[in-house]
């Protein structure tokens, strides 16, 4: 089936189980924040306060999301080209 050696195939397997479960792991904390800052904002909304700078625009969200992603994409080149010099 695939012309890799068995041990390449074994080692790129395994780096791409370790990303997916970096992303699912990122997933379930980017839910958890989610509503984490819902359930803070309802509270603020029932009292009737609100703080400046409290509610992020989309625009502040995705910045900070491709900050976050393009330190994510770092590691997995520094990741990856550690494990194929190895290899």
């Amino acid at each position: 089936d695939s012309k890799l050696p068995s041990a390449v195939r074994n080692t790129l397997l395994e780096l791409f189980g370790q990303i997916e479960r970096e992303f699912e792991n990122l997933y379930i904390e980017n839910l958890e924040l989610r509503r984490e800052v819902d359930t803070l904002n309802e509270r603020l909304a029932g009292e009737g306060q609100t703080i400046d700078g409290a509610e992020l625009s989309k625009g502040q969200l995705k910045t900070k999301a491709s900050h976050s992603t393009s330190q994510l994409s770092q590691k997995l080149k520094t990741t990856y080209k550690a494990s194929t010099s190895k290899v």
